[in-house]
């Protein structure tokens, strides 16, 4: 089964660019402005693309595979989709051998987004937004630093496939995912026991 990580990092949007939404300081799911940000193809593929292949490869079941690629073959065409899923699948796996910790992914339609996925998604956008900055420090913290240039290879197939079907994923600034990074350790540090003596 596939982890889920319990405390959803929040998005916060910047809701005057309802029709083309973009990533400020912080991320926030609870104000309904992330619903325009995850409507967006790119954004979709990928995250969605990311979530239903991960649970496939965990479950070893074909049924999560079959969704990510009615995803891809409704949004790109089935010509399209094929090299899409092609380069999501070896991405995924790829990160999957090579990861620091166990990647962790909510379930498919969640409207919440974990670390991991931010992470993700914010590798992609570095590398199609020529932001080396934001991609060096997402595949740093996804990937162990033996294997950080197979992730890097199998990322930069990814995003590029997707660009060049014209689905470029808005800008994630390192800045941003810093901030993330920042609430998500301060979360899980806060959830561990405090030592007792006795």
């Amino acid at each position: 089964m596939t982890q889920l990580f319990g405390c959803g990092i929040n998005l916060i949007i910047d809701v005057r660019f309802i029709r083309e939404p973009k990533v400020t300081d912080r991320f926030n799911c609870q104000n309904g402005a992330s619903a325009a940000y995850f409507a967006r193809q790119p954004e979709r593929l990928v995250l969605e693309g990311y979530r239903h292949w991960t649970r496939g490869l965990a479950t070893r079941s074909r049924e999560p595979w079959d969704q990510a690629a009615l995803l891809y073959s409704d949004t790109l065409g089935v010509r399209c989709a094929t090299t899409a899923l092609h380069a999501l699948s070896e991405f995924v796996t790829a990160l999957g051998r090579c990861a620091a910790c166990p990647l962790k992914t909510f379930e498919s339609g969640s409207n919440h987004v974990c670390r991991d996925e931010v992470l993700v998604m914010g590798l992609i956008a570095g590398i199609q937004n020529h932001d080396e900055a934001a991609a060096s420090l997402c595949l740093t913290e996804l990937s162990c630093a033996s294997r950080c240039d197979e992730v890097a290879l199998a990322a930069g197939s990814f995003a590029l496939v997707l660009r060049g079907l014209d689905k470029t994923l808005l800008p994630i600034p390192a800045h941003v995912v810093r901030d993330i990074l920042d609430r998500s350790r301060a979360s899980a540090y806060a959830g561990r026991p405090s030592p007792t003596l006795h």
